[in-house]
């Protein structure tokens, strides 16, 4: 064999070594991710296969499923009491999007200085999201307490009587009165989301702002907020598909009512699903909100998509 045969015979085995190199590499790729990926089927396709299935039966959780087509999802679509969850939600969301992200961010802004004190009031700031949400229902349930609670005996003491109330027990104001709460709790965590993204913004961009002689609200206006919109979009996706899966604290605190006025979609699951036994038209409720928290995030990441993010 000659010369030029040996180093196509080299190159050709050389070849082989690097594609069998490349397979093993991309299967390795793979079974990283399987984990993840059995876990997310188990999880996550899994429930939710099986209640689409049972969504499209009559079952108490006990007897045989029976079969009833789509009649789930004509009763969902005529229920006065299911539809009026949903506007109940998109109010829920729309005020925790002001006291928790929009106050949130203002904290951000006025705490993000090292001066002294300032890190102890981030961190009083933050302390709420350390207590669970059921004991922040149970304890806020107290403070809106119509006899004993703590805003109407301060109102009392203030000589404003007139103005206690039953908050939780009156319509008009039980859905404020949890949106409070929420805030309260939730407020301090999109804070810290915000101080982290003001931590990466160059000083010199400020100190450039200053020399063009911009103050100190026009800095916020052409400086901080443009520079924080990508974290802005992922505060606001969280705070909406955190609404839609809220349950705990209005199960605390008002449980849908009163006459339900606080009713959203996964306590009106729950009450259909556990309370009333009827576990198919539960499901068929779960799928339905399934589809439309997946349809809102998505238009929503569409709407705030742009081809060029900024780089600082």
């Amino acid at each position: 064999m000659d010369s030029s045969s040996r180093a196509a015979t080299h190159r050709g085995r050389g070849g082989i070594t690097r594609s069998r190199a490349a397979r093993l590499e991309e299967l390795q790729k793979y079974l990283f991710i399987l984990p993840a990926l059995a876990l997310f089927a188990t999880f996550v396709l899994l429930p939710l296969g099986s209640a689409l299935y049972f969504s499209f039966t009559t079952w108490d959780g006990l007897r045989t499923p029976e079969w009833v087509g789509t009649r789930n999802y004509a009763r969902a679509f005529a229920d006065t009491i299911h539809v009026r969850s949903y506007v109940n939600v998109g109010v829920y969301i729309l005020g925790t999007l002001v006291v928790e992200v929009a106050f949130g961010l203002l904290m951000a802004v006025l705490l993000a200085s090292d001066r002294l004190g300032f890190a102890f009031m981030r961190g009083l700031f933050f302390s709420p999201m350390v207590l669970s949400m059921v004991a922040a229902g149970i304890l806020w349930k107290y403070v809106y307490d119509y006899r004993t609670g703590l805003l109407n005996e301060a109102l009392r003491a203030g000589g404003l009587g007139d103005f206690a109330h039953p908050w939780l027990s009156d319509p008009g104001t039980a859905m404020a009165g949890v949106i409070v709460v929420s805030g309260w709790k939730y407020a301090g965590f999109f804070m810290i989301i915000f101080l982290a993204a003001l931590r990466r913004i160059p000083t010199s961009l400020y100190e450039a702002a200053m020399l063009d002689g911009a103050t100190a609200l026009q800095r916020l206006w052409h400086v901080t907020l443009p520079l924080l919109r990508e974290t802005t979009i992922i505060a606001v996706l969280l705070c909406v598909t955190g609404g839609f899966a809220a349950f705990d604290l209005f199960f605390t605190m008002t449980n849908g009512g009163p006459f339900n006025a606080t009713e959203i979609p996964t306590t009106w699951i729950v009450k259909q699903a556990f309370d009333r036994h009827n576990m198919g038209y539960g499901a068929a409720l779960t799928v339905i909100m399934t589809v439309v928290v997946g349809v809102v995030s998505l238009a929503y990441l569409l709407a705030t998509r742009r081809r060029h993010a900024v780089e600082y």
